[in-house]
């Protein structure tokens, strides 16, 4: 403001020109004293440093107005050095931030002061924000006296920008970092999909909502002829919007795409869909009833985005994202940020998938052999029960199986095939068709490991299997054992003597160096057997030993119900903390059956008028 304007005391600081006037006529005075002369010279000196020096300097007086000004700061500041003369920093400058008060401090108090400011000079003609760094300290006259304010200012936007950038760089790296780890830290489906769901509410949206595609319902991707049908597995959201957000959806219900809908266009390209009109039909579709859409209209959502998940040419799911109220609209950037993430996050899930279904399949698997009717000679009551890892823990191999032989004996069978999944409990349901197959046609429990060897061979199975046979007599009150590779037995006498049955112990099956033993021992009426897979008494924590030992001391009262004494086991050795399947079978035999010949597992009279003669 030029009314505003001072002229600058030359008592304080000396124009350019009157320096140099007054150097020129030191120069050419024979009366000048050669020191005069030579502090004269570093003077001019200092003022050319000063001038000249790409750092922009300036000198503020008392009332901060400009005294002296270098063109490195002219230039900064978009101003002529000679329209700042005179005039405070807030009538050159306004739009700088809180500049004048910091200058007044340090005047003030004496105390000099490094900081960065920003803000917006005439020199700028790009809007954004420019930043400086500046050195201000307080000048003093040789009595004392405030002389005024000096500062050196730098602009530091590019390095500052640059730090933002590798800041922002930095983050973006350690988001999609956790978003790989969180989402590949475990094979649970539920738990990978809820943590990139908790990943971007609410970090990145108000709503979030991971489905995964139903591969009975969507074949292929439906774009143009077939309807999507997705899963919701995981949702999220704000505090604000958790109520108000139930009718959108629900975890485990099925989301349906028409074909040629936004969603199915997303997954069919693998390209994110950016919504940013409340009124459009895609946006809409974020539910997908009438009812829905006007109480999604209800809540404020005002932008969302559709982000596929693929692994490759992998079809895996999809993400969708709104904001809502007063949170900002979400734009192009978030989603190529977005799309960074979910990529990161489907390898994760991917795999999830993967062992979910294969878990799943493995254990229907399991659960329809383990289905299958099993019959018991008489005199013997039997249990059995199959408990599966829990989660994060793949399905396994373990089976148990009761046969009714003639003579009114009964053939116990617990196995364990080596390793997990679905080609596991394939080759289990192989063992135990050989097994029940040779159980009637051979006589002895050593005699049917052996055959069962032999035609393991011949098949080419490639899993091993342990095994455990007992062959159980109640007219003679003995049980004949065969174990290859398998956990011992345990017997509990009627008086609730328990021992761990030390047996002979051959190879597993598969392996080809069978050479099975049997041992028969006394079983008197009302004895209790228990025949286990390792998943019962193992654990990464403990040795096999012992959880043999435990075994051996379950409080077992053979006069209980077998309900309860499987309970019994279970909670004392407690399954579900097992990393490996499980399978149990109680047995108890009972008062010795009268004398006969029938074969247990065929109609009654099927055997008048036929001339067969049961194996011995």
């Amino acid at each position: 403001m030029p009314g505003d304007q001072v002229q600058p005391d030359p008592r304080i600081l000396l124009t350019q020109a009157e320096l140099a006037a007054l150097a020129d006529a030191v120069h050419h005075s024979e009366n000048v004293a050669e020191s005069a002369e030579r502090l004269l010279d570093e003077l001019t000196l200092t003022r050319r440093l000063l001038d000249h020096c790409p750092a922009g300097i300036a000198v503020l007086d008392t009332e901060l107005r400009y005294l002296y000004l270098n063109d490195a700061l002219a230039r900064l500041n978009g101003v002529p050095a000679a329209e700042h003369l005179g005039r405070r920093l807030r009538d050159v400058l306004p739009d700088l931030e809180a500049s004048e008060q910091l200058l007044a401090k340090v005047l003030r108090t004496g105390v000099p002061q490094v900081i960065t400011v920003g803000g917006q000079t005439p020199a700028d003609t790009t809007g954004d924000n420019r930043w400086w760094l500046g050195a201000y300290h307080r000048l003093t006259g040789p009595s004392g006296e405030i002389l005024g304010v000096a500062g050196v200012v730098m602009e530091v936007t590019d390095a500052l920008r640059g730090r933002e950038d590798l800041v922002r760089a930095r983050n973006r790296m350690a988001l999609l970092d956790e978003a790989n780890r969180s989402t590949g830290a475990t094979l649970d489906l539920g738990q990978a999909c809820q943590a990139l769901a908790d990943l971007l509410v609410p970090r990145f949206a108000d709503y979030a909502a991971v489905d995964v595609v139903d591969p009975e319902g969507t074949p292929q991707v439906p774009s143009d002829r077939y309807p999507l049908r997705l899963r919701r597995i995981a949702l999220a959201t704000t505090p604000e919007l958790a109520e108000a957000s139930s009718p959108l959806g629900l975890l485990g219900e099925f989301v349906v795409y028409r074909a040629g809908s936004p969603m199915a266009h997303v997954l069919a390209d693998r390209r994110p869909l950016v919504l940013t009109d409340p009124a459009d039909e895609a946006m809409r579709q974020f539910s997908l009833s009438y009812e829905r859409k006007e109480h999604f209209r209800r809540m404020g959502a005002h932008s969302g985005i559709y982000l596929p998940l693929a692994v490759h040419e992998e079809l895996v799911g999809a993400v969708i994202v709104f904001r809502a109220g007063d949170s900002a609209h979400l734009t192009d950037a978030d989603a190529e940020l977005l799309g960074d993430l979910t990529d990161r996050a489907a390898t994760g899930i991917a795999h999830a998938v993967r062992y979910t279904r294969e878990h799943e399949t493995a254990l229907e698997m399991q659960r329809a052999f383990l289905n299958t009717p099993t019959v018991t000679g008489p005199g013997v009551e039997t249990l059995g029960r199959y408990l599966p890892a829990g989660a994060g823990a793949e399905v396994g191999g373990d089976w148990f199986d009761t046969l009714a032989l003639p003579h009114g004996r009964t053939l116990l069978v617990v196995g364990d095939v080596m390793g997990h999944g679905i080609r596991a409990a394939a080759a289990m349901s192989e063992y135990r068709s050989v097994l029940r197959t040779l159980a009637v046609q051979s006589s002895t429990p050593d005699f049917i490991l052996l055959q069962a060897e032999r035609t393991a061979l011949t098949l080419e199975l490639d899993r091993v299997a342990t095994c455990l046979l007992a062959l159980l007599d109640p007219r003679r009150e003995c049980a004949t054992f065969s174990n290859a590779g398998h956990v011992p037995p345990l017997l509990v006498a009627p008086d609730g003597t328990r021992t761990l049955l030390s047996l002979p112990v051959a190879p597993p099956l598969g392996v080809g160096l069978g050479s099975f033993s049997a041992t028969t021992i006394p079983v008197a009426p009302g004895s209790v057997l228990l025949l286990c897979t390792d998943g019962l008494i193992e654990r990464r924590d403990r040795d096999i030993e012992t959880g043999l030992t435990t075994l051996a001391d379950l409080p077992i009262d053979p006069a209980a119900p077998l309900p309860t004494l499987l309970e019994t086991v279970t909670t004392h050795l407690d399954p579900s903390t097992s990393e490996d399947d499980v399978a149990i079978l109680l047995a108890r035999t009972g008062p010795p059956p009268p004398h006969t010949d029938h074969l247990p597992w065929l109609p009654q009279g099927w055997l008048h008028g036929r001339n067969l003669t049961p194996p011995r």
